[in-house]
């Protein structure tokens, strides 16, 4: 009952603020072309401005427009999106002007407070709901290169801390990317074979990863992982002890040609992954394998989007490793309940706007107004159609074997939140009444 008084308040008041700041909001293209026939002749320089902590060159890094280009209105476009993607911008403008006789690539971008202490707490889905509480500091655009460090630490239901640096581009080398992470994290085990018997389990993570940039939209990676597992029971672990000592490496390829990363509208998305284990206290090795493919197609007012995944795995994976699914965890819908060491899944998504991006100025602001300039908001909403199975290599999948979930939903876009999602979900099997209300921080896919 708590759990849901809090989540209808924060709808009610995403949806209050969204009104309210229609009524001062202004909405404009971001692309300005002066005239036409600039777009015939090649661009004599680019100027870059608001870019008081952003390095240049990570702005730069993601466009194909190039002094000595003939430019066109589609790759300039794209050039923008991308630059607005690096998610470190409230706004990106785009300015093709003439100066001097001579065609000038303008580009205004208006950057975010980027350091974040803020408090942490979520409530478990139990009855009654179980709390957790903490801080997290977050500081984006770390030394104005793109750079995200996270702190966090928390207690109550689930405990642990964390800390991670991610780099998109290495100093001396802007084509590497690099990651380092270090948590550990105590909660209940999930587990099927467990899950009745309230059983803790403490992990223990440390990870790097570094890859390479081919292109703007193919990356790929190496990196390896120790993770250390202690628990109160041997049914939670891979062997007959309270102990595991796990190391894994893996190799990962990625295309990424969508149009923005949060509420893409067109392009598509693939990405493999292999990952080799090893369980050092038992020597037994597993291999797990993921694939993910999406699609975004526009049409008209809406965005046709699309996903599919597979998740198989060979050997002994351990059965904290096992993929889980309930209520909206994986398959969006309500009463579910199924593990198994692989997965896959299909996703259907029809998304569109109620409420196009718009931009809010706080004229007033008596402190760091630069901070309270062209903060973007917005409303769109979604239909969705799920399916998917978790199982295990001896099991024989079949279509009976499917889980399916379907619903609807609204996308809040709201300043320094990106997207929050207010989702209903329901399951075909069950009756109309029986529906899950969720909401959550950024896009599903």
């Amino acid at each position: 009952m708590i759990t849901e008084v809090l989540k209808n308040g924060v709808l009610l008041c995403c949806l209050l603020l969204i009104a309210l700041l229609t009524l001062f909001g202004t909405a404009s293209a971001q692309l300005h072309i002066e005239e036409p026939s600039l777009l015939n002749r090649p661009i004599a320089d680019i100027v870059i401005t608001g870019n008081y902590v952003t390095d240049e060159k990570v702005i730069l890094s993601e466009m194909k427009t190039r002094k000595g280009v003939i430019p066109t209105r589609e790759m300039l476009e794209l050039d923008m999106l991308r630059v607005q993607g690096l998610d470190i911008f409230t706004r990106v403008e785009f300015f093709l002007l003439e100066s001097a006789g001579k065609s000038v690539l303008n580009i205004v971008v208006t950057e975010e407070w980027y350091i974040f202490p803020l408090p942490y707490w979520s409530l478990s889905d139990d009855t009654p709901p179980e709390l957790t509480y903490g801080f997290r500091f977050q500081q984006k655009n770390f030394r104005g290169r793109n750079e995200t460090l996270s702190i966090s630490l928390w207690s109550g239901d689930d405990r642990g801390y964390m800390l991670s640096h991610t780099t998109p581009r290495l100093r001396g080398n802007p084509t590497l990317t690099s990651s380092v992470s270090l948590y550990q994290i105590t909660q209940t085990s999930n587990n099927l074979a467990v899950k009745d018997l309230d059983l803790e389990s403490r992990h223990t993570v440390a990870q790097f990863a570094i890859g390479k940039r081919w292109t703007r939209e193919f990356v790929s990676g190496i990196g390896c992982r120790f993770h250390l597992v202690r628990a109160e029971n041997p049914l939670q672990l891979a062997g007959d002890g309270l102990l595991d000592r796990i190391v894994e490496t893996h190799v990962s390829t990625t295309w990424d040609g969508r149009d923005l990363r949060q509420l893409s509208r067109r392009g598509l998305f693939g990405s493999v992954r292999y990952v080799q284990g090893w369980v050092l206290s038992l020597k037994q090795q597993y291999q797990r394998f993921s694939v993910d493919l999406r699609s975004y197609l526009p049409y008209h007012f809406i965005s046709l989007c699309s996903r599919l995944q597979w998740h198989p795995s060979w050997g002994s994976l351990p059965p904290y490793d096992w993929t889980i699914i309930d209520d909206n965890s994986y398959i969006r819908s309500v009463n579910l309940s199924d593990e198994g060491e692989s997965f896959y899944s299909a996703t259907f998504e029809i998304r569109f706007d109620l409420l196009p991006l718009r931009y809010f100025t706080w004229q007033r602001a008596p402190y760091f107004k630069q901070y309270f300039t062209n903060l973007q908001y917005g409303l769109a909403a979604e239909i969705f159609l799920e399916t998917g199975d978790a199982y295990s290599i001896s099991d024989k999948t079949s279509v009976d074997n499917l889980m399916w979930g379907y619903g609807v939903g609204l996308l809040l876009r709201l300043p320094y939140a990106d997207v929050i999602r207010l989702e209903s979900s329901w399951n075909p099997e069950y009756s109309f009444s029986d529906v899950l209300l969720s909401w959550k921080l950024g896009i599903s896919f």
